[in-house]
């Protein structure tokens, strides 16, 4: 599952960096936020990256510190 986790990360960033995550989460409602961690899944789903791996790329990444932003725990 290396190479998955790999595309992961890598889809995780560009995601990240193209979406301006980092500063623009804290301007964001809720809401907004919702919905962006919904569009992140889909978006990972149709590159055909599972949502484990997704976590696990937030887990292996600068960015864990927005997973328990868009991807809190139920």
């Amino acid at each position: 599952m290396i190479l998955g986790r790999q595309r992961a990360e890598n889809f995780l960033v560009e995601w990240v960096e193209k979406y301006d995550l980092i500063q623009g989460c804290s301007g964001r409602d809720q809401t907004q936020i919702e919905q962006l961690a919904r569009r992140l899944i889909a978006d990972a789903e149709a590159e055909g990256i599972s949502e484990i791996d997704l976590t696990e790329a937030f887990n292996e990444t600068r960015y864990s510190a927005l997973a328990d932003l868009l991807m809190p725990k139920t």
